[in-house]
């Protein structure tokens, strides 16, 4: 039997990554708070004894799907980029989801409020720039043209306000950096929560199945997060302005439509973005349309 063994993170992505799986009908359990190895919930897509998800660290799944020790993983753009395995792992999708809910971070270059560093170029051999990224640090100033000095840190880099002449850090809305009294002198890149594998799952037939049908599971959640199904039912008479209002608000497909009882009119369902309800259902309801009804949705594929 063939099939993938699953990587889920720990620390501060392991709530918004439990949860999407477990939308997605894959929920893990683990039979204590101190275990890490939790049972996937989901034995069709994960049989025993491939139904044990790993809970680790996200800075060492690169590593792991690159040598082929499992074949799905959740980790960040910025720990595969300092893992030295852009070119090892496939990175299956993004997702738009973060700790604090700006849905991507962002590696900077940060400097004390009273620095006499005011851009990148200003960085000499002897300062220091303390970081979790030393490898990303140095490809990334060296790409620069300059040349610090990098020293490892692993915790609040914040704290290093007296002793560091620059810090490397990943911040999400930058809020902790300012009260901290940094600066933010360059911007790097930004980085969102992947789901990767390794080429060779992709070429197995058995594992191919399954990573394709999490994938679509995992994204029929993220789509429905986002999105709503508008019913309303309309006389005959109305019709035209009612369907006209909601073709505006599509997002890309039809209306369903369906006739009432006794031919009394009709039965319009339209699949919308949720930010855009409160602008639709005056207009909706000007239109001619009555019994309005908003419901979410669990999973939407197109």
């Amino acid at each position: 039997m063939s099939s993938c063994r699953l990587l889920v993170p720990d620390g501060s992505l392991q709530k918004v990554v439990h949860q999407l799986l477990a939308e997605a009908g894959i929920p893990i359990s683990y039979p204590g708070e101190r275990s890490y190895r939790g049972v996937i919930g989901n034995e069709r897509l994960f049989p025993p004894p491939f139904n044990i998800a790993t809970r680790m660290r996200p800075w060492d799944m690169p590593t792991i799907i690159a040598d082929r020790k499992a074949e799905l993983a959740f980790t960040g753009e910025d720990l595969i980029w300092e893992a030295g395995c852009e070119g090892k792992v496939i990175v299956l999708e993004r997702y738009p989801l973060s700790r604090a809910g700006r849905g991507f971070t962002q590696l900077v270059v940060a400097v004390p409020n009273n620095s006499l560093i005011a851009k990148v170029s200003d960085l000499r051999p002897e300062h220091e720039v303390w970081t979790e990224y030393p490898n990303s640090a140095a490809n990334w100033f060296a790409s620069q043209g300059v040349n610090p000095t990098i020293r490892c840190c692993h915790g609040s880099l914040e704290a290093l306000l007296e002793f560091a002449d620059a810090i490397f850090e990943n911040r999400e809305w930058g809020e902790t950096l300012k009260v901290g009294g940094w600066q933010t002198i360059a911007e790097v890149r930004k980085c969102q929560l992947c789901l990767i594998t390794c080429s060779e799952a992709l070429e197995n037939f058995e594992q191919r199945k399954i990573i394709d049908e999490v994938r679509l599971l995992l994204g029929a959640v993220m789509a429905a997060r986002r999105l709503c199904l508008i019913k309303c039912n309309v006389l005959a008479g109305r019709y035209d302005e009612v369907l006209s209002v909601m073709v505006m608000y599509s997002t890309g497909g039809t209306p369903t439509v369906s006739q009432l009882v006794g031919d009394k009119g009709f039965v319009l369902e339209l699949v919308v973005e949720s930010a855009l309800v409160d602008g639709l259902l005056p207009l909706l309801k000007e239109a001619g349309a009555e019994l309005i009804v908003q419901t979410p949705i669990d999973k939407f594929v197109r």
